[in-house]
């Protein structure tokens, strides 16, 4: 049994940034490859000090069974996916996510999702079928650079690293994020709030939060059979 973990922070910078996993140990490297990644971008004087969170909040699921592999995501979870996210993201600047959450297998649960939230840049972890699935020989990062917006001059660029998962990839990420961010801007490729309005909205807060990672969870407990459906009254 595992949990799902939902994680919202906010940078040194005032930058967004949220990891939603469901390998929980997996946080640490998250942290840890802000805190390098950031260290010399926090306004410290001290460039020996590792960074820290301005704001963070953590919230976890009940307990379940990962969805069985198949051979495609199944509709039901998918649509669950795309709510919780779409309540999730709203003004994140950056979200770290499992590539398969909540099921067996490599399937891709974040595809639509980065065609839906062009304003939000993406590090996907646990991707066996892009980085392979011996850590000893994974690339840190498999990184991609989608325009942002059908429209204009395509200036701004949307990363989508497919990551090893490491605390080393993880600054990598963060570090090619915030560099590609600060060009765009030089050159007018600025977040399109006109397009977007998502990443204007206050980020949920903890209670919202929790309820959205819990409702997802709910759902595949119950397709998975670990959450017994009450026949309906007579």
């Amino acid at each position: 049994m595992i949990k799902l973990l939902f994680r919202s922070c906010v940078a040194s910078d005032g930058r967004k940034f949220a990891f939603l996993t469901d390998q929980p140990e997996v946080e640490e490297c998250f942290d840890n490859g802000y805190k390098v990644a950031y260290k010399d971008r926090d306004g410290s004087n001290n460039p020996e000090l590792l960074a820290h969170w301005k704001t963070e909040f953590t919230v976890t699921s009940p307990e379940f069974t990962l969805l069985p592999e198949s051979e495609e995501i199944p509709a039901e979870v998918m649509t669950g996916f795309k709510n919780m996210i779409s309540g999730l993201l709203k003004g994140i600047d950056v979200l770290f996510c499992d590539y398969n959450l909540g099921i067996e297998g490599d399937l891709p649960m974040c595809n639509e999702i980065m065609d839906i939230h062009k304003s939000t840049d993406f590090v996907l972890f646990s991707c066996a079928d892009i980085v392979g699935d011996d850590p000893s020989v994974q690339p840190y990062m498999v990184s991609y650079a989608a325009p942002r917006y059908d429209s204009g001059k395509k200036v701004a660029l949307q990363h989508r690293i497919y990551c090893k998962t490491d605390p080393f990839a993880f600054c990598q990420a963060i570090n090619a994020i915030v560099v590609q961010r600060k060009k765009d801007n030089l050159m007018g490729g600025h977040i399109r709030t006109d397009i977007t309005p998502y990443i204007t909205e206050q980020t949920v807060d903890e209670s919202v939060a929790k309820q959205a990672v819990n409702h997802f969870v709910d759902m595949i407990r119950r397709l998975n059979g670990d959450i017994k459906t009450l026949p309906a009254p007579e």
